[in-house]
């Protein structure tokens, strides 16, 4: 028997390629649908300031500028973390409607804290452990008592929305020392009518969604997220050691912890709380989360992708203001686009057929 040996210096043979993987090329012609969701979105957001830039750029001044960024996040930094607790949950295959009745009872809660005089920072911390408490009811409702997330988060919505209206159904202003401070510390660079700025609701805001983006794409509590919503009530999830039953609550804890954080970016951005605020706001987040590209049925889903489908919704309303358009049809317009995004899901879901696997994080 005799053997044959490759002469000194020369490199091996490379390894065949596994016929049945893709190449490069095939890649490019068939994007995984995954990343159609994600792709409509930065479309649109660059179709929408296109427009602008078009329409409503001056000598003086473009559209597309710094500080028409820096105000869409100030207008809309709430509800960036609103739609990032949104993500989770719905990536788990769930929902959550009571995060703009929590919006209002934090907010109230704060102002009546506020004029009692306790410290801010005490206050603070207990408007965010309000919204903490609203979610961890709706995750133990879901996983312990079998309810299902609609008729859970409704509960807490009707609980929130009644507690609210109990403590108080005037607008309170909230006159704190301390309170004032943070809400109106900002950032300015640049002058005249060209000059921007950062406030501390952005700096929380981006904060929020860089953490997000971490734990859902980089540790295994993220993974477990993305398989509750792609597997069937977590039984796979649990078969690969993940822990389904803690994730599903935990889930709900995050989003009413980022309701409560929203709640005190609303009252930094109004200096008061009212009975009434966030009617209606739950419906934004979800709306802001499946513009940016995260499927309905769970497991499929980018929170960076949350974060383009907030300025998305935040500049059809500043195009609606500039066309002197009234407020309802910013509804319409963005109606016409989640619809178009609910029907680019449903072919996605026909396409992925019911054997897919879970997105990869």
């Amino acid at each position: 028997m005799t053997t044959t040996s490759s002469p000194a210096g020369s490199r091996p043979a490379p390894a065949p390629r596994d016929p049945s993987s893709p190449s490069l090329l095939q890649r490019l012609r068939r994007p995984d649908v995954r990343y159609l969701p994600v792709a409509g979105t930065l479309a649109t957001l660059v179709a929408l300031l296109v427009v602008g830039q078009v329409r409503y750029s001056t000598a003086r001044q473009d559209f597309v500028s710094m500080k028409l960024i820096s105000n869409l996040l100030i207008d809309n930094s709430f509800l960036l973390v609103l739609a990032v607790g949104m993500t989770f949950v719905v990536l788990a295959g769930g929902i959550d409607l009571s995060v703009g009745a929590v919006v209002a009872l934090v907010g109230l809660t704060v102002a009546q804290l506020s004029i009692a005089g306790w410290p801010t920072p005490v206050v603070l911390v207990v408007g965010v452990l309000v919204g903490t408490a609203c979610g961890t009811v709706i995750g133990v409702l879901v996983q312990h008592f079998d309810v299902q997330p609609f008729i859970a988060s409704l509960a807490v919505l009707f609980l929130a929305r009644g507690a609210a209206t109990v403590i108080g159904t005037r607008s309170l202003p909230i006159d704190d020392p301390g309170f004032s401070a943070i809400a109106s510390w900002s950032l300015r660079f640049g002058e005249g009518r060209t000059s921007w700025r950062l406030n501390a609701s952005i700096f929380i805001a981006l904060g929020v969604l860089a953490v997000a983006y971490l734990v859902l794409h980089h540790t295994r509590f993220g993974r477990t997220v993305y398989g509750l919503g792609a597997a069937d009530r977590g039984h796979a999830v649990g078969l690969m050691g993940l822990r389904a039953e803690r994730t599903r609550v935990l889930v709900y804890v995050i989003s009413g912890t980022c309701a409560g954080i929203a709640g005190l970016l609303f009252a930094f951005y109004t200096k008061s709380g009212y009975n009434l605020t966030g009617v209606g706001m739950e419906l934004d987040a979800i709306a802001a989360v499946v513009i940016g590209g995260t499927l309905l049925t769970g497991g499929y889903g980018y929170v960076l992708g949350t974060g383009a489908g907030v300025l998305v919704y935040g500049l059809i309303q500043v195009l609606n203001a500039r066309e002197g358009l009234d407020s309802w049809w910013t509804r319409v317009a963005i109606g016409g686009v989640l619809l178009a995004f609910v029907v680019l899901q449903r072919v996605i879901s026909l396409k992925k057929g019911p054997g897919a696997a879970p997105a990869r994080t």
